[in-house]
């Protein structure tokens, strides 16, 4: 016991000192990203984050990535609480499902129409989907059809349907 308290306090010291690679951040740099909206053209992944986040690439890896390196700040995920898989993008529903950064919370929909983070975001903000990513996890582990409610983008206006 002994041992385990003089191992806490030395740990502690050795933060308070400075000593560990921590990076600090300031949080002005944060830009905290609500929705997510996958497509694909051309063999290309595009990810929207809104507030003019965006990020390419072949697989849901790489379109993060980018996002991440052209974000004007730090691209922050833990607030992810929507993500829009449009077209054919539920082929690389595996790769979300596997992307730890995302909120096991975060709902799920697939989206119909021209469907874009930013207004979407106002729309989900009063309107929720049924489907988790933990959800989809448990299925997809369990194998298990699940089906997105549709989230479909008319002249600008949102519609969600939880029937499935």
């Amino acid at each position: 016991m002994k041992k385990i308290v003089l191992l806490a306090i030395a740990v502690a010291l050795i933060a308070m000192a400075g000593w560990l690679p921590v990076k600090p951040r300031d949080v002005a740099d944060l830009l905290p990203v609500e929705v997510l909206v996958l497509s694909e053209r051309d063999g290309l992944l595009y990810l929207d984050g809104g507030n003019d986040l965006a990020g390419q690439g072949r697989t849901w890896a790489e379109a993060v990535e980018d996002l991440t390196e052209t974000a004007p700040g730090v691209a922050f995920f833990d607030t992810v609480t929507h993500i829009v898989l449009c077209g054919d993008t539920q082929t690389h529903l595996d790769q979300v499902l596997n992307d730890r950064a995302l909120r096991p919370a975060a709902r799920v929909y697939l989206g119909q129409g021209n469907v874009e983070a930013d207004s979407a975001a106002a729309y989900l903000a009063t309107h929720q989907g049924d489907k988790t990513l933990q959800d989809l996890q448990a299925a997809w582990l369990e194998e298990r059809t699940v089906t997105l409610p549709p989230l479909t983008e008319t002249d600008g206006r949102y519609r969600l349907s939880n029937d499935g």
